[in-house]
């Protein structure tokens, strides 16, 4: 009997505890965008690639299927190139769902030498579990 209640208390934990879980507020794509973008004006490439997917399609224009390891130590190798790199949001971010992908567009200014700037046209794609797969700039 005592074995009885000691594996109902522990269901009960566990069920509790999965139930806590599911409970959890997760961030948006918009709000992840935003962070992460935040994060890479602070040139925090370790802490951006926490929204990256363990495996990356496409990041920028060269790089293809490479973990999130190769894009942290790029993004280091740059900023360290380009210490004032920022990028500036200029319009709203337009995000776009069909199916499990969800696509956001971010229109903005590139900043290499924290002056000048480019315009240009980021597009993100993230997974069923909100993880950026695809990560491309263009030139507008």
């Amino acid at each position: 009997m005592f074995i009885d209640h000691l594996f109902y208390i522990l269901f009960l934990l566990l069920i509790g505890k999965e139930s806590h879980q599911l409970n959890l507020p997760q961030k948006t794509e918009l709000e992840i965008v935003h962070d992460l973008f935040r994060l890479r004006n602070e040139h925090k490439a370790d802490s951006a690639a926490l929204y990256f997917a363990d495996t990356v399609a496409v990041y920028m224009k060269y790089l293809r299927n490479v973990p999130k390891q190769k894009i942290t130590q790029s993004d280091k190798q740059f900023w360290k190139a380009h210490p004032k790199n920022k990028f500036e949001i200029t319009e709203p971010v337009k995000i776009v769902s069909s199916g499990r992908i969800t696509i956001a567009t971010i229109l903005g200014k590139e900043y290499l030498d924290g002056i000048s700037f480019q315009k240009e046209r980021i597009e993100i794609r993230f997974n069923q579990l909100k993880k950026i797969y695809y990560y491309r700039g263009f030139l507008e």
